[in-house]
C-alpha cells in the first residue's frame, strides 16, 4: 500500500468515527428529550440504541439507570451507574446519580462517599452539596453537615441549603461551634432575612459572639470589675469590627437574646450607658448609637426583662422626665438619649411620644421610633376594627385572656423569607416520607389556627399552604392587634383573624386543617377543647397541635413549686429578681436549669414559663390514648430530634411508633424541651 492509499484510507475512518459519533449523540438527545417528557419506552429503547453504538457512553449509562431506578430495578441502576464512572472517571453527574438512587435504597454511607466524590471531581457541582448536607444531617454527623452547607452556600442559593446550615447550627454543641468569618456571615443572612424564625439561631449567635475578642474582653470584665463606661467596655476597634461583622445587630434586632452570658454584658453595657448619659460623658458621641439602639430595639423584643438596679432606677427617671420635657418644649431630643432611654422602657410610654413619629430619622433612630412609636399606634388603631367569633364566658379562658392582654405571647420580628406554598399533600410528604398519610388532593383550605397569639405561626401556615384560607383566633385583644399589623406589613389576603375561645366554637363551620399549637394545655380541660376542635375537622383532615411535655418539664415543675413555696409574685420587678437569682446559681441546680428554656429570655414568656394561671403537661402514652379514642393516626412529631430517633430506630423509617418515641423521650428527657408539636389525619 503506498502512501497515497494509505491517507486516503485514513480519511475515510475519520469521517466514519466522526460520523458515528453524531449519530449517537443525535439519538442520546433524542432518548433525554423522549425522558424529560416522560415517554420512557421510547427513551429506554434509544438509550439501549446509543449503547449498541458505543458501550461506553456515560450519559446513555447514567441514565438508563435512572429509568431502571424509576422502574423499581435499583439494583441493575446501580450497575449502570458503576459502568458510568467506569467509562469517565472525571464526570461528576454519575457519582451524584449514584448518590440518590444509594440514598433512596437506604445506603446512606455509600451516597455519602459518591456524593464526595462528585465534589471532588467538580466542587461546585450543582445539587451535590445539598444532597450531602442533608445525609450528613440526618445521621447526626452535624460539624461535617455545617462545613457542607458552608461551601455549597458560596455558590448555591438552595433552600436545602440554607436549612441544613440553620439544623446543624441549632442542634451542634456551641463549644464545637468554630470562629469561622463563613459562618459568621451565614448566620447574619440567617436572622436578617431570615432562614428560619430567628429565634431559632439565637443560642448559636450568643455562643458565637461570646468567643469573639470584643465579647471575649467584657466577659472577664463584667465577671471581676465593678461598675464600668462604656469606653472601658469597647474600644473604638471594637465598634468597628461589631458593626463590620454585623452579628450583634442581627442577634439584638430580631429575637431574644437567649444566652445568660450574652445577658449579662448587654445588661452591663446599658448600665454604663445610661451612667454615662447621667454624668455627661456620653452627650454628643454619636459613635455608640448604633450599639446603644440596637440595645433598645432588643429591649422591646424582650419587654424589657434585664434586671434594673436601684441606681438605674433613679437615673431612669431623671432621663424620661428630661426627654418628655424636651418633647413638650418642642424640642429636638439627642437621638443617643432616646436610645438609651428606649433599652429600659418602651418609648411610646413616654408623654408626648406621638411628635417623635413625625419626625425625620435614619439609620438605627428610624427602625427604633418605628418599632416603639409607630406601630404601637397601629396596633391601637386596629384594636378596635377587630372581629368578635365568640363571646368569652368561661372563667379560666378570661384569666387566660387576660394574661396575655397584658403580655402578647410572643413578640417577634420576622418571618421566614423563602416559603414556598406547596399543596399540603406535598407538604406532609416532604416533612414524614413515609407516613400513612391519605393525600386530600389539589383543592382549597379551610384553616383554622386555634389560639393564634400574635400570628407568627398563623402567618407561617398561611404562606407554606398552597390555597388555603385561614381564620385564626385567639382570645387576646392586643395579641390579635399585633398579628393583624404584621399580616399587613406582608400584604398576606388569604388570613382572617377574629377573637373567640376554642370552647364556645360552634359545630356548623368545618375546617380541612386545624392547627392548635401551644394552646390546649392552658384549657380548664384540655381534652374537652381537643375533642372540641376534632368534631369541627372534616373527615380525612389533618391537625397540627403542640402540648407541653410533663418530662421535659421537670426542671420548670421544680421551679415552680419553689417560687409558690417562697409566696413569689409575677410582677415586673420580681420576674427579673427572680431571673437573676435563678441565672446566678450553678449549673446543674434545677433553678438553674430554667435558663436553658429560650423562653426564660422575654417578658411575657418567662411569666408564661413560671407563672401561667392554667397549664397541663401530657405525655406520649396520653397522646397515644387520646389519638386512639378519637378516630385519628399518628403522622409524625415536627422536631430535629428526628434523626437522632432514626439512629436508635432504623427500623421505622417513618419514625411513627409512638412505644419507640416513648423510650426515645426517656434515654432523652429535653427531646420536647419546647413542646410535642405533631400532625395527625381523622380517620
Amino acid at each position: 500500500m503506498n502512501r497515497k492509499q494509505r491517507r486516503a484510507e485514513e480519511k475515510t475512518g475519520k469521517v466514519a468515527a466522526r460520523s458515528s459519533g453524531l449519530l449517537e449523540e443525535t439519538l442520546f438527545r433524542q432518548a433525554m428529550a423522549h425522558h424529560q417528557a416522560g415517554r420512557l419506552r421510547d427513551a429506554e429503547a434509544n438509550y439501549r440504541d446509543v449503547l449498541a453504538a458505543n458501550p461506553r457512553h456515560t450519559g446513555a449509562l447514567g441514565c438508563l439507570g435512572l429509568l431502571a431506578h424509576q422502574a423499581g430495578h435499583s439494583d441493575a441502576a446501580i450497575d449502570l451507574l458503576r459502568k458510568a464512572i467506569a467509562s469517565d472517571k472525571r464526570n461528576p453527574e454519575p457519582h451524584y446519580n449514584l448518590a440518590r438512587i444509594l440514598s433512596d435504597c437506604g445506603r446512606d454511607d455509600d451516597a455519602i462517599v459518591h456524593n464526595r466524590k462528585a465534589l471532588e471531581i467538580d466542587p461546585d457541582y450543582p445539587g451535590a452539596h445539598n444532597n450531602l448536607g442533608a445525609l450528613l444531617l440526618l445521621h447526626g454527623r452535624l460539624a461535617e453537615a455545617l462545613a457542607t452547607a458552608v461551601h455549597g452556600l458560596r455558590t448555591d442559593e438552595a433552600a436545602g441549603l440554607k436549612s441544613t446550615f440553620v439544623m446543624a447550627l441549632r442542634s451542634l454543641d456551641p463549644a464545637a461551634i468554630k470562629l469561622d468569618p463563613d459562618v459568621i456571615q451565614l448566620l447574619v443572612r440567617a436572622l436578617r432575612e431570615p432562614w428560619c424564625r430567628p429565634r431559632d439561631l439565637s443560642a448559636a449567635a450568643g455562643a458565637i459572639l461570646l468567643r469573639t475578642p470584643a465579647m471575649a474582653r467584657c466577659v472577664e470584665l463584667v465577671s471581676h470589675a465593678g461598675p464600668a463606661r462604656l469606653n472601658e467596655m469597647f474600644s473604638a476597634a471594637d465598634l468597628a469590627t461589631l458593626g463590620a461583622e454585623g452579628l450583634f445587630e442581627a442577634l439584638l434586632s430580631t429575637s431574644p437574646v437567649t444566652t445568660v452570658a450574652v445577658e449579662r454584658i448587654l445588661t452591663a453595657v446599658r448600665r454604663a450607658a445610661l451612667h454615662d448619659i447621667a454624668t455627661g460623658t456620653l452627650e454628643g458621641d454619636d459613635r455608640w448609637l448604633p450599639l446603644v439602639a440596637a440595645l433598645g430595639q432588643q429591649g422591646f423584643i424582650n419587654e424589657y426583662v434585664f434586671d434594673v438596679t436601684e441606681e438605674e432606677s433613679t437615673q431612669l427617671d431623671r432621663l424620661r422626665d428630661d426627654v418628655a420635657g424636651t418633647i413638650a418644649r418642642n424640642e429636638a431630643v439627642a437621638p443617643i438619649r432616646l436610645a438609651i432611654l428606649a433599652g429600659y422602657l418602651p418609648l411610646h410610654s413616654i408623654p408626648g411620644a406621638e411628635q417623635l413619629a413625625a419626625q425625620p430619622w435614619s439609620g438605627a433612630m428610624a427602625a427604633l421610633v418605628a418599632q416603639q412609636v409607630v406601630d404601637h399606634r397601629d396596633e391601637l388603631t386596629i384594636r378596635s376594627t377587630i372581629e368578635r367569633l365568640t363571646a368569652i364566658e368561661d372563667g379560666v379562658s378570661e384569666k387566660v385572656r387576660a394574661q396575655y392582654e397584658e403580655n402578647p405571647y410572643p413578640r417577634w420580628s420576622r418571618v421566614l423569607a423563602e416559603t414556598q406554598a406547596l399543596p399540603v399533600d406535598a407538604y406532609i410528604g416532604m416533612r414524614f416520607p413515609g407516613a400513612p398519610y391519605k393525600p386530600l388532593g389539589n383543592r382549597g383550605l379551610d384553616v383554622l389556627v386555634a389560639g393564634c397569639g400574635t400570628g407568627q405561626h398563623a402567618i407561617q401556615r398561611a404562606q407554606q399552604l398552597k390555597s388555603a384560607n385561614v381564620l385564626a383566633i385567639d382570645l387576646s385583644l392586643s395579641s390579635l392587634s399585633y398579628a393583624i399589623r404584621k399580616t399587613r406589613e406582608l400584604g398576606l389576603t388569604n388570613l382572617r383573624y377574629a377573637q373567640g375561645d376554642i370552647l364556645a366554637l360552634e359545630s356548623g363551620n368545618t375546617f380541612d386543617v386545624i392547627d392548635s399549637s401551644g394552646v390546649l394545655h392552658h384549657l380548664k380541660d384540655p381534652l374537652t377543647g381537643w375533642r372540641r376542635l376534632a368534631g369541627l375537622l372534616r373527615p380525612g383532615g389533618l391537625m397540627h397541635i403542640g402540648l407541653y411535655s410533663s418530662t421535659a418539664r421537670r426542671d420548670i415543675n421544680a421551679a415552680r413549686a419553689y417560687l409558690a413555696e417562697q409566696g413569689r409574685g409575677f410582677s415586673v420587678p420580681e420576674v427579673r429578681r427572680l431571673r437573676a437569682e435563678f441565672a446566678g446559681r450553678a449549673p446543674g441546680d434545677e433553678l438553674h436549669n430554667v435558663t436553658q428554656f429560650s423562653d426564660f429570655f422575654s417578658m411575657s414568656e418567662c411569666r408564661d414559663l413560671l407563672f401561667h394561671v392554667q397549664e397541663h403537661q401530657f405525655s406520649i402514652p396520653q397522646i397515644s390514648d387520646f389519638l386512639r379514642e378519637n378516630g385519628f393516626t399518628f403522622l409524625g412529631f415536627e422536631t430535629p430530634a428526628r434523626t437522632g430517633y432514626l439512629r436508635r430506630f432504623p427500623g421505622d423509617r417513618a419514625a411513627t411508633d409512638l412505644v419507640n418515641w416513648t423510650a426515645f423521650e426517656a434515654e432523652n428527657p429535653s427531646t420536647f424541651a419546647q413542646m410535642y408539636q405533631f400532625w395527625l389525619q381523622k380517620n
